[in-house]
């Protein structure tokens, strides 16, 4: 497995670097080992993915996905390559991917969110930014053949998303099969554009200077563009949750967000995000920065937009959680 010890042995052996550099383990992630490589000017991220994730309960998965990763990397680089790093290697046989690495200072976007005080300004540009990032992706691979083929693997989507958040969920919440199957229909059957499948705040690099770039490709896939859409808004609510004062920014950067996605797949994407809730507070990947009480207003705010004869809109859901 790849360490910190070992990064630079395997770079100057796939013969990225000529000479020795310094490693650092990244911390996190919890379905892969990342580690910054600094060469002198040069800054390299080394990742390989793990087949048993590091949570508590038992959830594993195929790392041959960062062969995936791989893949839409290259891809969605060519699309946007202001936004994210530049692929520099990939060793097949290692299961190992090597990358640009973001420039010193930079930090990722769910540290800004969690820690820095609420900014209405700062929060929505950025949320901007991503949602015409996202909707440049989308509408790009939309009925795209050669992608379908490429990406038609939804395996590791069904994996690291579907069965530990909506499947996992439905078993403990059984009230609430009916919008979960809904939602899980949706996921497994629509096969519209590459969806990242993970499209969070934690996986967004921004730096002082206005830039950004996204990370984090292994569980993308062809199918619900939805899915990307709730994730974030997912991701957003439970932070307004955990931060009341920054509610109302939280809230604005959401509907920044979706505004500059443009026209959007809006059916169910307010069942669809309070199942991603829910899996948050209770799946196999609980948020960890929640309290208590947040966790229970989380859960109860979930379940009773699930348990509604019809999906609310993403404003209602809004109001219901975040307020």
């Amino acid at each position: 497995m790849l360490t910190a010890e070992t990064a630079v042995d395997h770079l100057r052996s796939r013969g990225v670097l000529a000479a020795g550099g310094t490693a650092t383990l990244l911390a996190g992630g919890v379905s892969g080992v990342v580690v910054l490589v600094s060469a002198g000017e040069r800054r390299l991220v080394v990742k390989q993915a793990l087949d048993r994730l590091g949570v508590a309960t038992e959830w594993r998965a195929k790392p041959e996905r960062l062969l995936t990763e791989a893949a839409a990397l290259s891809l969605l680089h060519s699309l946007t390559p202001a936004h994210t790093p530049s692929m520099v290697d990939v060793d097949p046989a290692a299961l190992v991917l090597t990358m640009t690495g973001a420039p010193a200072g930079w930090q990722s976007w769910k540290s800004v969110l969690l820690d820095e005080p609420p900014s209405g300004a700062r929060f929505a540009g950025v949320a901007a930014t991503l949602g015409r990032i996202l909707g440049a992706w989308h509408r790009a691979t939309a009925g795209d053949a050669s992608v379908a083929a490429r990406f038609a693997d939804y395996e590791a989507f069904e994996q690291l998303r579907v069965a530990p958040f909506h499947r996992f969920v439905r078993s403990r919440h059984p009230a609430l099969r009916a919008a979960i199957d809904a939602c899980v229909d949706d996921l497994t059957s629509a096969r519209e554009c590459l969806v990242h499948g993970d499209f969070s705040p934690k996986n967004v690099l921004v730096g002082p200077d206005g830039g950004l770039w996204v990370l984090d490709f292994e569980v993308a896939h062809v199918g619900a563009a939805v899915f990307d859409l709730a994730f974030l808004q997912c991701h957003l609510l439970l932070k307004a949750v955990h931060r009341p004062a920054a509610a109302t920014a939280l809230r604005g950067a959401a509907a920044a967000f979706l505004a500059a996605y443009g026209p959007a797949p809006v059916d169910r994407l307010g069942w669809h995000t309070a199942c991603l809730l829910l899996s948050r507070v209770d799946g196999k990947s609980p948020a960890d920065y929640l309290t208590a009480d947040g966790r229970a207003q989380v859960r109860v705010s979930a379940v009773r937009a699930l348990a509604a004869s019809a999906s609310p809109t993403i404003e209602e859901l809004w109001e219901e959680v975040g307020g």
